[in-house]
């Protein structure tokens, strides 16, 4: 897994359709560990800080959202672990653009978590 990557995978705890998750940061070396976000309808969403459009992504085929407050750091070889398994599903990565706008939008969110915000800024050097 790298930062750009995408992946389908249900909500953690969930059974529901999966949603497309976007690795935001370079995994750790020592430890693995990455941020991701998910993509979610927009119609469903409390968070729209960043809406992504048909284009944004290959995946995304209407109006979508990021809900920053699903945001989570996980391990990256646990990841890769899973798309090898078949309980997650590897998909084309994010353009840079989308990319970008992705992670800005992790500090413009009120919904994200103060400790993903400063993974996030740790790994970023912000």
């Amino acid at each position: 897994m790298e930062c750009g990557d995408t992946f389908l995978m249900p909500a953690p705890g969930g059974v529901a359709t999966p949603h497309l998750w976007i690795v935001i940061t370079q995994p750790d070396p020592p430890s693995h560990l990455c941020a991701i976000v998910s993509v979610t309808t927009l119609r469903n969403s409390k968070d729209q800080t960043v809406l992504l459009k048909v284009g944004d992504h290959p995946f995304i085929r209407h109006d979508s959202t990021i809900y920053y407050g699903d945001a989570m750091i996980v391990d990256a070889l646990r990841l890769e672990n899973e798309i090898a398994a078949g309980l997650a599903l590897r998909r084309d990565r994010c353009p840079a653009e989308t990319l970008k706008l992705v992670q800005q939008g992790v500090t413009a969110s009120p919904f994200t978590r103060p400790k993903f915000l400063r993974f996030c800024r740790d790994r970023w050097g912000r």
